[in-house]
């Protein structure tokens, strides 16, 4: 009982509560008024519905060209081309034993096909091809053990 209660007390104090996107309540943009009277300081009001809605649209593409901004920043265009040799990350079920190997290779990329997918000579047991499609965040640059061996200098 006091579970159903208090989450339909979240629910509602989210709806009424202005949102840090938007700036306004959910419920204010939806319904066009609110419930109450919110405790307002001498110069602040809610503009027209109308109004709301549209500069809440203004503030949430604003805020989504800064995320872009940043997420764009991080960005690494994709390293790899047409015969790089790779490793690839398997899917980790959960039922998966701790110590089995994360990674499986190493494989050839045999064909870019968009600038995130890769075609691999991984034999794809779902489709029987001799290759299977991998997305970019699945690869890693394959390093022979002759790379890894520190140097005789």
């Amino acid at each position: 009982m006091y579970g159903k209660l208090f989450s339909y007390q979240i629910i509602n104090e989210y709806n009424l509560t202005p949102h840090s996107v938007t700036k306004f309540p959910p419920a204010y943009l939806l319904f066009g008024t609110l419930p109450y009277s919110p405790p307002l300081t001498q110069n602040q009001f809610h503009p027209s519905v109308e109004e709301a809605r549209k500069l809440a649209k203004q503030n949430t593409i604003k805020y989504h060209d800064k995320n872009k901004i940043k997420y764009d920043s991080r960005f690494i265009d994709s390293p790899f081309k047409t015969v790089d040799i790779v490793m690839y990350e398997e899917f980790n079920y959960p039922n998966r034993r701790k110590l089995s190997p994360v990674l499986s290779g190493p494989f050839e990329i045999v064909k870019k096909l968009s600038d995130v997918n890769y075609g691999i000579t991984k034999p794809n047991a779902l489709t029987k091809k001799p290759t299977e499609i991998a997305h970019a965040s699945k690869l890693r640059t394959y390093y022979s053990p002759e790379e890894l061996k520190p140097s005789q200098e």
